[in-house]
C-alpha cells in the first residue's frame, strides 16, 4: 500500500481552525453528548422509534412520486466520502482544510496536473448534530465547507478561504439518524429543494393511520411519539442566505438549485454506481425504498453507501425492511448478479476495513468499510473483539485495518479516562468530607449557600477551544465539597434529633457496599470459570461470612432492638439471608463446563444484577431498622409512596394520549377529516395536558396534603416533584437556547442570583430585610418553613447522597483506589502518537501487549500480560476490563464522555479513484497536530469474479489483520 502525506502540515490546519473559531465562534462551541442540552435536542430518537410508519411517511413525502432517483455524473472517476461531520466544533473544522485540498485540482510548478479535481463530495450520515436543525447548517455545513457563501464572517479571508470547497464540486449527502430527529426538515432545506423554493413542514403526517390491529402497548407508544414529536425550527437569521451560490453575470448571487432528488438515490459515475440508501432512525428501510433498491440494474459494478454499516465492530447488521419480515438489504447486496463489490457505512465514528482476502474478515466476497470519522467524537476501537473464535457470538469478523489502531485507541482513551476516574473519585470523597464537616459548621449555612452561588456563576464564564480545563475541574471539586456541607446542614436543620443516626447509617452502608465491591473485584464472583481451587472456595466462604457479620454489626451494637418495639430487625435478617444465598449460589453457578458456552453467557448477563439487588436488600433492611428506631418509618416508605402521584400523572397522560382517538371516532368513515381533527386535538389538548399533567397533579396533591394534614401524602410528594421540576427545567433551558440564544447567559445568571438569594435569605433570617428587600425577605422566611420546599430539598440531597455512594462503590469495583498511590494518574498527560507521552502513561507497545493478552484470554481469570509493569496494567484495566463484562457506564460510553476539542484528533475521510478494472481507496488521516497522512487501503477489482465468492466460509487469500 502506498503511503504519502498532504502538502501542508496538520499543525498549520489546527492553527487556522483556532483562528477561524476564535473570530467566528459557533453556536455549540463544544458539543458534548453527556449534557442535557444535547440529549433533549435528540429526544425524537426515542419518540420516532415508538411510532408506526411516521418515518416512512415522512420519507415518502420528501421523495417525489415518480422521481428519477439518479444523479448522473458520467465523467467522474474521482470523488471523496466523509462521514458523520456536523458537530460544529473544532473536531469537525480541523478536517475541512484537508478536505478542501483533496477536492481541488493541484498542479506542479511546471503546470502539470498532479491531482484532478474531485467530481463531488458525499457526506455519509449525520450531516448535522445533534438534531439536524435547519439553523445549525451555517455552523455545521457552510462555515466549514462553503465559507465563501457565509456573509459577515470576521475571520481573515486568507484563513476562511482554506475552508471552502471549490464551488464546482457539489456536495451530496445521505441522512443519518440525527438528521431525522427533526423529520428531515433541515436536510430537505439544504439538499432536496432549491434555495428559492423552500419546503414546508408536513404537519399533517403526524396524524396516525388509526390502525385497529395495533396492540395496546404499541398504540400507546405510537400516540405518545406522535403527540410529543418535537417539531422542527423554521429558518432564521443567517440560515437562508447561505443557500446562494456563485454570483451570476450581473453580479447578483444565484439561488442554489436542488442538489439531489431524494434522501435515497444512486450516483452514476464513469465506472461504478454508488447506491445511497436512507436507514432512518432505527437502521431500517421501508418497502418502497427496498423495491427501488431491488430494481436497480445489475450490469454496472456497485458500491452500497448507507447511513448504518452492514458490517461493523466485527458484527453483521442486515438492515431489515419495515413491514416485510425476512427481507433485508444484506440479502440484496449479497446476490452475485447485482454486482456489488463493496459497502460503506457511517454512524460509527472511526475507520474499519474488512478485506475479503484477509483471514477471519469479510466472508461474503465484499469489501466492507466503516467511515464515520469526519467530525464527530471518535469511537474507541480497542473494545472491538478481534479474537478468531468467540462462541458467545454467532458470527465474528476481524477488521483488517482500524483507525485509530486498537493500541492507539487504548493508549489515548486510557490517558483521558483514568485521570478523570481519579478526579471523580476525588469529587465523591470531597462530598463525603463535606458531609462529615457539616456538624462542625452548624452556623455557616449562609456562607455555604453563597459559596455555591459564586461557583455556579463562575461556570457561566465562556470556554474557548484549547483553554485549560483546570479552573473548571477546580470548580467541580469545590462544588462537591460545598454540596456535602449543605446536605449535612439541611439534615441537622430539619431532623436535628435523628441527624446523628442518619449520618451513621449513611456512612456504614456506604462502607459496606464499597467492601462488597472490593471483594467482588478480588474474587471475580461475576465472571464464569471452568475450575476453582479448594483454597479459593475456603477464602470466598470466609469473606462472605465476614460481610454477613459486618451487615449485622450495627444492629448488634444497638442492642438487638429497642424495648418500645419501633425497631424492625426482621427485614434486615431476611435480607442478609437472601444476600448469603445469592453469594453462595452465584459462586457455584459461575463454575461452568466451558467459559464460551451459553451457561457462561447467561451468568455474565445476570450476575451483577443479582449482586446489586442482594446488596440493596441489605441496605434497605438496615435503613428500615434505623428509621423505625428513630420514629421515622414513613420516611423510609416515601420513595414507594411517591409512586402513587406518579401513577396518577401516568393515568392523566394516558387519557390525554388516547382521548383524540375517542373524540374523533365518529369521523372514522372520513379519514381526512378525522386526521385533521386529531391534529387539532393534539395541538390544543394532548400536548398541553401532557406538559401540565405533572405540575397540576402535584399542585393539587400538595393542596390536598395540606388540607388533610396527611403525613403520608407529604412523604409521597417529594420525589415526583423533584423529577418534575428537573424535567421542566431542562425543557425550559432547551427552549431558551433554541429560540432565544442570546438571552440564555443573562437569564442563567439572573436565575442563579434570584433562587440563590431566596435560599440564602431562608438560611439567614433577616438578611434580605437588612439589604432592603422586604417582600423577598418575607418570601424567604416562608420558604424556610414551607413543607413542599423542604420536601423537595430533602429529596434532592437524598438523591445526591445515594448517587455519591453508588458511584463510590462502582469506582472501588473498577479499582480506582489504586490511583491514590499512582501520581501519574492525577493529571491528564499530553498524548503524542508514535511515541511516549511526557508522563509515559501507557505506551502503545504496552497497550498492544495488553490487548493481545486480553484477546487471547477467553476465560474468567484476568489475562497475564508479560513485560508490562503492575501500575500500567492497573491503568489499562480500568479503561479496558477485557472481553468479559461487566463494563461500567464509564467504559461503555468512554467515546461520548471524552470527546475533546484539541489535538490529537482521529479524523479521516476517504478518497475513491476508479478505472474500468478497479477502485482504489485511500484514507486521509487527520490528527490535528501532525501531517495529514494519506494511505492506500484497498484495491477493489471490478472485473475479477472470484472476489464475489459463493462459498462464504472460505476467504480467497490470507493477510495479517491489523489490531
Amino acid at each position: 500500500m502506498t503511503q504519502g502525506d498532504d502538502t501542508e502540515t496538520g499543525s498549520t490546519d489546527w492553527a487556522r481552525t483556532k483562528a477561524y473559531l476564535q473570530s467566528d465562534p459557533t453556536k455549540w462551541n463544544s458539543l458534548s453528548w453527556i449534557t442535557a442540552r444535547s440529549l433533549v435536542d435528540s429526544v425524537n430518537d426515542i419518540l420516532g422509534r415508538g411510532t408506526q410508519g411516521l418515518v416512512e411517511n415522512l420519507r415518502a413525502h420528501w421523495t417525489k412520486k415518480d422521481e428519477d432517483l439518479a444523479i448522473r455524473r458520467p465523467g467522474v472517476s474521482r470523488f471523496l466520502v466523509i462521514g458523520d461531520t456536523g458537530e460544529q466544533d473544532p473536531s469537525q473544522y480541523v478536517v475541512a482544510p484537508a478536505l478542501a485540498r483533496a477536492a481541488a485540482e493541484r498542479v506542479d510548478r511546471h503546470g502539470r496536473v498532479v491531482q484532478r479535481q474531485a467530481g463531488f463530495v458525499l457526506v455519509l450520515s449525520d450531516v448535522i448534530y445533534p438534531s439536524g436543525n435547519v439553523n445549525d447548517y451555517v455552523d455545521g455545513f457552510y462555515k466549514p465547507y462553503r465559507a465563501n457563501r457565509v456573509q459577515g464572517l470576521r475571520a481573515p479571508v486568507e484563513v476562511r478561504d482554506r475552508f471552502a470547497l471549490p464551488e464546482s464540486v457539489p456536495v451530496y449527502a445521505i441522512p443519518g439518524n440525527h438528521d431525522w430527529y427533526d423529520g428531515l426538515y433541515g436536510f430537505a432545506h439544504q439538499f432536496l429543494y432549491a434555495a428559492n423554493e423552500p419546503p414546508t413542514w408536513p404537519s399533517d403526517l403526524l396524524a396516525p393511520s388509526f390502525d385497529d390491529t395495533l396492540g395496546a402497548r404499541q398504540l400507546i407508544r405510537d400516540r405518545f411519539g406522535r403527540g410529543m414529536w418535537r417539531t422542527p425550527s423554521e429558518p432564521a437569521g443567517t440560515a437562508a442566505p447561505a443557500r446562494w451560490g456563485e454570483p451570476a453575470d450581473e453580479g447578483r448571487p444565484a439561488p442554489e438549485a436542488r442538489l439531489q432528488p431524494g434522501p435515497y438515490f444512486v450516483i452514476e459515475t464513469e465506472h461504478v454506481d454508488l447506491v445511497c440508501i436512507d436507514t432512518g432512525i432505527d437502521g431500517r428501510i421501508d418497502g418502497p425504498q427496498f423495491d427501488w433498491l431491488s430494481s436497480l440494474r445489475g450490469d454496472i459494478p456497485k458500491i452500497l453507501m448507507t447511513g448504518k454499516p452492514l458490517l461493523v465492530n466485527g458484527e453483521r447488521r442486515t438492515c431489515e425492511v419495515s413491514g416485510r419480515p425476512g427481507k433485508s438489504v444484506n440479502d440484496v447486496v449479497a446476490e452475485t448478479k447485482r454486482r456489488y463489490v463493496a459497502t460503506l457505512g457511517g454512524d460509527t465514528h472511526n475507520f474499519q476495513l474488512y478485506d475479503p482476502q484477509s483471514e477471519g474478515s469479510s466472508r461474503d466476497g465484499l469489501w466492507h468499510f466503516v467511515s464515520g470519522g469526519g467530525g464527530a467524537y471518535t469511537h474507541a476501537t480497542h473494545p472491538i473483539r478481534t479474537a478468531i473464535s468467540d462462541a458467545r457470538a454467532d458470527l465474528r469478523f476481524r477488521p483488517t485495518k482500524l483507525f485509530p489502531r486498537s493500541a492507539e485507541s487504548l493508549s489515548y482513551f486510557a490517558q483521558q479516562l483514568v485521570p478523570s476516574i481519579w478526579r471523580l473519585l476525588l469529587n465523591v470523597v470531597l462530598f463525603g468530607v463535606g458531609v462529615a464537616l457539616g456538624p462542625w459548621l452548624a452556623g455557616a449555612g449562609g456562607v455555604a449557600i453563597a459559596a455555591m452561588m459564586v461557583l455556579m456563576l463562575l461556570h457561566q464564564l465562556p470556554q474557548r477551544p484549547g483553554r485549560s480545563r483546570f479552573v473548571r475541574r477546580l470548580l467541580l471539586c469545590l462544588e462537591a465539597l460545598v454540596m456535602g456541607v449543605l446536605a449535612s446542614l439541611f439534615l441537622h436543620q430539619y431532623l436535628p434529633d435523628a441527624s446523628g443516626a442518619l449520618l451513621m447509617l449513611y456512612g456504614s452502608c456506604t462502607l459496606w457496599i464499597c467492601l462488597n465491591a472490593w471483594c467482588m473485584r478480588w474474587s471475580r464472583w461475576w465472571s464464569p470459570v471452568e475450575t476453582v481451587s479448594r483454597w479459593h472456595h475456603v477464602a470466598f466462604g470466609c469473606v462472605l461470612a465476614a460481610l454477613v457479620v459486618l451487615a449485622l454489626v450495627p444492629w448488634a451494637l444497638a442492642g438487638g432492638g429497642s424495648d418500645d418495639g419501633r425497631t424492625v430487625p426482621w427485614l434486615l435478617v431476611l435480607a442478609v439471608g437472601i444476600y448469603a444465598i445469592v453469594g453462595v449460589v452465584g459462586w457455584r453457578r459461575r463454575i461452568v463446563t466451558t467459559v464460551n458456552g451459553a451457561k457462561a453467557a447467561s451468568w455474565l448477563e445476570r450476575s451483577v444484577v443479582w449482586a446489586v439487588l442482594a446488596q440493596a436488600a441489605v441496605v434497605f433492611g438496615e435503613m428500615l431498622r434505623v428509621l423505625s428506631g428513630e420514629g421515622r418509618t414513613l420516611l423510609f416508605f416515601s420513595g414507594l409512596l411517591g409512586l402513587v402521584p406518579l401513577a396518577v400523572i401516568a393515568v392523566v397522560v394516558l387519557a390525554a394520549l388516547l382521548a383524540p382517538d375517542l373524540l374523533t371516532r365518529h369521523l372514522r368513515d372520513d379519514p381526512v377529516r378525522r386526521a385533521q381533527a386529531w391534529l387539532s386535538w393534539r395541538r390544543w389538548m394532548v400536548q398541553p395536558l401532557v406538559f401540565l399533567a405533572a405540575p397540576v397533579t402535584l399542585v393539587l396533591w400538595a393542596w390536598a396534603a395540606g388540607a388533610a394534614d396527611s403525613d403520608w401524602m407529604r412523604a409521597a410528594f417529594a420525589l415526583p416533584t423533584l423529577i418534575t421540576v428537573t424535567a421542566i427545567g431542562l425543557l425550559v433551558i432547551d427552549w431558551v437556547r433554541r429560540e432565544h440564544e442570546l438571552l440564555y447567559a443573562p437569564l442563567a445568571v439572573i436565575t442563579v442570583l434570584a433562587l440563590g438569594g431566596l435560599v440564602l435569605g431562608a438560611a439567614e433570617p433577616g438578611l434580605l430585610d437588612v439589604l432592603g428587600f422586604e417582600e423577598p425577605g418575607r418570601l424567604a422566611d416562608d420558604l424556610r418553613t414551607w413543607w413542599p420546599a423542604v420536601a423537595v430539598g430533602g429529596a434532592l440531597f437524598t438523591v445526591v447522597a445515594v448517587g455519591a455512594a453508588v458511584v463510590l462503590a462502582h469506582l472501588v469495583f473498577l479499582g480506582a483506589y489504586s490511583l491514590i498511590a499512582d501520581p501519574k494518574a492525577w493529571v491528564s498527560p499530553r498524548y503524542r502518537p508514535g511515541g511516549p507521552t511526557p508522563f509515559d502513561f501507557i505506551s502503545e507497545a504496552d497497550a498492544a501487549s495488553i490487548i493481545e493478552a486480553e484477546q487471547e484470554e477467553m476465560g474468567g481469570e484476568p489475562a497475564v500480560v508479560e513485560g508490562v509493569d503492575r501500575r500500567t496494567r492497573r491503568r489499562a484495566q480500568i479503561a479496558f476490563p477485557g472481553l468479559n463484562p461487566p463494563f461500567g457506564p464509564i467504559q461503555r460510553f468512554v467515546s461520548e464522555i471524552y470527546s475533546l476539542d484539541e489535538p490529537p484528533f482521529f479524523k479521516h475521510f476517504l478518497e475513491f479513484e476508479t478505472s474500468p478494472t478497479e477502485v482504489v481507496v485511500k484514507i486521509h488521516r487527520v490528527r490535528g497536530d501532525q501531517p495529514v497522512e494519506i494511505e492506500e487501503v484497498a484495491r477493489i477489482s471490478l472485473t475479477d469474479p472470484a472476489l464475489h465468492v459463493t462459498d462464504r466460509t472460505q476467504p480467497r487469500a490470507t493477510r495479517t489483520s491489523e489490531r
